[in-house]
């Protein structure tokens, strides 16, 4: 005959039963208690990384639009070369 060994197996006292199922609870409610506040700080962290890169690109044109140069014309400038360099 097959026992199941959660209802069969009744060696231990019941008080010990009962700690474990409440030491059990504790520790399932704190795992959630931790989940949830571990969410809300990844959120509030991922908040304030958006705010800050934000604030950098507004600063950024904010300064760079006074500081742009407009290039319409450029001019190539080539160093002169020694006589034995052209043959490498």
């Amino acid at each position: 005959m097959i026992r199941s060994t959660f209802t069969a197996n009744r060696s231990a006292p019941w008080w010990v039963r009962l700690l474990t199922i409440m030491v059990g609870m504790v520790l399932l409610v704190g795992l959630f208690f931790f989940a949830v506040f571990a969410f809300i700080a990844v959120a509030i962290l991922g908040a304030s990384g958006m705010l800050f890169l934000w604030w950098q690109r507004r600063k950024m044109r904010k300064t760079s639009s006074s500081q742009d140069f407009i290039v319409t014309q450029y001019r190539e400038i080539h160093r002169s070369q020694a006589p034995g360099d052209r043959d490498r």
